[in-house]
């Protein structure tokens, strides 16, 4: 009779703990609507993220904590016999951060090298999670043949000083990864 109460008392317990961590987890991130343009030597890429903010993240947002999501960009040359050959890798940052005197949102975009403001937050989570017209390879002659793109999304780590991170470890809820995004291109001369 102990063992089988223990059994139902432990069951509980393990249910009360790992239920609300899948729960704040949500839905997985994604990237989704992949845009590709082929010019002369160049790639213009655009895509957005789904399903990379919570709540908590746009709670501690609003309350002055920066964010950065990093993109991940990479292109290889597809080769039959031997490993693919990487041809250009990039990292794209995006960072955002709330002027409380300001009442707005003072968003960087790296690939545009400017910073934008806006007062609404789903403006500003808008801006955050989409990358347009990224041209990449500029300059250089594509050889004939099959290219694979590849994208990847996450959220910087949040860094707490003082190891504080043993205390907080709910920080690590606010992550978010995508899988990586394969694209094949195929360029004709």
């Amino acid at each position: 009779m102990v063992s089988r109460l223990s059994v139902v008392g432990i069951s509980i317990i393990l249910f009360a703990v790992v239920f609300p961590l899948y729960v704040a987890q949500g839905e997985e991130a994604l990237i989704e609507g992949l845009h590709i343009e082929q010019g002369k030597g160049t790639f213009v890429v655009s895509f957005s993220v789904k399903n990379c903010f919570s709540t908590k993240m746009e709670e501690a947002i609003k309350a002055g904590v920066p964010t950065t999501f990093n993109f991940f960009i990479r292109l290889y040359k597809r080769r039959p016999v031997i490993w693919d050959k990487k041809i250009a890798s990039y990292k794209i940052r995006h960072r955002i951060t709330f002027d409380n005197l300001k009442e707005d949102f003072r968003i960087w975009l790296q690939e545009k090298e400017k910073e934008i403001r806006v007062a609404d937050l789903e403006e500003a989570k808008r801006s955050m999670q989409q990358v347009e017209g990224f041209s990449m390879v500029r300059g250089r002659e594509l050889e004939r043949g099959d290219y694979e793109l590849a994208i990847k999304a996450e959220l910087d780590p949040v860094k707490l000083p003082l190891r504080l991170e043993c205390i907080l470890f709910f920080v690590s809820l606010w992550d978010f990864e995508t899988d990586w995004c394969y694209r094949t291109v195929r360029v004709e001369p």
